[in-house]
């Protein structure tokens, strides 16, 4: 191969410059290429990651679903266990058959003003009642028994006359927020 002959120095130019051509093509518009397909692979995989998370959501849809039914049916028993403000003169007046049912003689029966919180409001009830000791049992379970949530934090016991006790009692009901 002579160097010398234009045929050999026109092959040898034309390497050099599919070289050259090469060697830019992959420098630039390759390489530049090579990182938006690397960046959108990442992006893909994330993306897939994402519709899988989403589809184990939507397979627990329906247990979700179920679980939102069961809760909104306890929170409507719940609601039923809280009685609105005008329900409370009637949660009175039953806890004051419980303690007549009960044999009980009531000294005092005082309710107080709401105290409001945030999603209820708390109204105390001061009672002082006479009776004998098993009477004041029955009376308080009556009270734990009634549909309606009444909450008796404390209960002072003294002796009374003729074989008795008196009991002070500090109950507390609860309404609903409105």
């Amino acid at each position: 191969m002579n160097i010398r002959e234009p045929k050999t120095q026109k092959t040898i130019a034309f390497f050099i410059i599919i070289i050259i051509v090469l060697v830019l093509f992959f420098q630039f518009p390759h390489k530049s290429n090579r990182e938006k397909i690397n960046i959108l692979t990442a992006r893909r995989d994330s993306l897939q990651i994402e519709v899988q998370k989403a589809e184990a959501a939507r397979a627990r849809l329906p247990e979700l679903q179920a679980k939102i039914a069961r809760l909104e049916i306890e929170w409507e028993r719940a609601k039923e266990m809280l009685p609105k403000q005008k329900e409370i003169p009637s949660l009175i007046q039953q806890i004051s058959n419980s303690g007549t049912k009960a044999g009980v003689s009531f000294l005092l029966f005082k309710p107080s003003a709401p105290q409001l919180h945030t999603n209820y409001s708390e109204i105390p009830v001061q009672l002082k009642v006479s009776c004998d000791y098993h009477q004041l049992g029955e009376f308080l379970s009556n009270i734990g028994n009634l549909a309606r949530i009444v909450n008796v934090p404390s209960v002072k016991i003294s002796t009374g006359k003729k074989r008795s006790v008196e009991a002070n009692l500090s109950a507390v009901t609860y309404t609903v927020a409105q």
